[in-house]
């Protein structure tokens, strides 16, 4: 297990080591562990999954356009407290709960102890996670994701996507097909924490204004009602503003672009080249995402990473994910489009193929 000791929420520029240790026992171990399949998670069942209840506090991005967006993002002891309640009336409920259930509570204590294979950081916001959606706004005006194709990997809280949402349901509808497809290696993290910021971004926008008003003073401030009026008004919202939406879980290995309906736009991804392993499989899942093979035009799609430029004691940083990029089949170039350079040193980079 590692820890990664700067976050949003404890983002000092001393802390800035990685706490690399190794467990052999248990459900931690890597040769105990198999990854997790590629799996769809479907929206509908994930609503209903959900409590009739949520709270939820704001992050603050300071976007490059100037200015602040305020997104909301679903309360980790609420999540919790999900996990606990879904069998109140048994006293082993812990024990007999799936062993992805389990993980889940532990993980949601310690969101940021990563292991390998078991749990990948998605409950946690990153800040480099930030840095994408800021530099996503500072795009907007040259590259309109309306009516495109959208693939966040590695999601987890999903920032970058809320700040795409929330631009779509500020905006008056369209007749553009916004396909955006999110993927995290814990279906547990899509269930608790992505699909709700979605609901929670849908809310509080233009596009929920009026249900907003029409259910105001049923809801507390920074909670909402998971009601059925709500559920509806929400796939409705979709459909008015063509927003399409899947998710998907498991290993990078795993993924199936296949079966995805086709190439995609954008491709975004934040906080995960800090483990080299993993590397080769994540640039093969981008290259394929952006049809690398095909004939459109390099032009005709950005795939940008977000991530610090080290990662101190688990090896992986931007260095390694340049070359592994050079190296790949075919291969690629990085091309830095934003960093910041003091203290903890995070970069923005543009991916283009060969």
């Amino acid at each position: 297990m590692f820890k990664f000791n700067f976050d949003v929420e404890d983002d000092t520029e001393q802390s800035t080591n990685v706490n690399h240790t190794t467990q052999n026992q248990g459900p931690t171990s890597l040769q105990a562990v198999v990854p997790d399949a590629f799996t769809e998670l479907f929206l509908a069942d994930a609503l209903n999954s959900l409590p009739s209840k949520i709270s939820y506090s704001p992050i603050t991005i300071s976007l490059a356009s100037g200015g602040e967006l305020s997104l909301p993002r679903r309360d980790l002891f609420d999540a919790r407290f999900q996990l606990i309640s879904q069998n109140p009336d048994d006293p082993d409920a812990l024990e007999q709960q799936s062993t992805n259930a389990q993980s889940a509570l532990h993980f949601l204590d310690a969101p940021s102890d990563l292991v390998p294979l078991v749990y990948e950081g998605g409950l946690k916001t990153w800040e480099c996670s930030l840095d994408l959606a800021s530099y996503l706004d500072g795009i907007s005006s040259q590259f309109d994701v309306s009516g495109k194709r959208v693939l966040e990997i590695g999601c987890g809280t999903s920032i970058p996507s809320l700040y795409i949402l929330h631009q779509i349901f500020s905006s008056p509808p369209s007749q553009n097909q916004t396909h955006i497809h999110l993927q995290d290696y814990n279906a547990s993290v899509l269930e608790l924490v992505t699909i709700p910021n979605i609901i929670l971004t849908w809310y509080l926008s233009e596009a929920a204004e009026t249900y907003r008003k029409s259910e105001e003073w049923a809801d507390p401030p920074l909670e909402l009602n998971i009601s059925e009026s709500l559920k509806d008004t929400f796939h409705q919202s979709l459909t008015t503003y063509g927003v399409h939406l899947r998710f998907f879980s498991g290993s990078w290995d795993t993924f199936d672009l296949q079966t995805l309906g086709g190439n995609y736009n954008l491709v975004l991804t934040s906080e995960t080249i800090y483990r080299m392993e993993s590397l080769p499989s994540l640039a093969t899942i981008m290259r394929g995402a952006c049809n690398a093979e095909g004939s459109k035009d390099v032009d005709d799609y950005l795939c940008i990473v977000a991530a610090k430029v080290l990662y101190f004691g688990v090896g992986g940083g931007v260095a390694e994910f340049v070359r592994c990029i050079r190296d790949l089949d075919k291969g690629g170039t990085v091309e830095t489009v934003w960093e910041k350079t003091q203290g903890v040193e995070r970069r923005v980079m543009s991916v283009k193929w060969n």
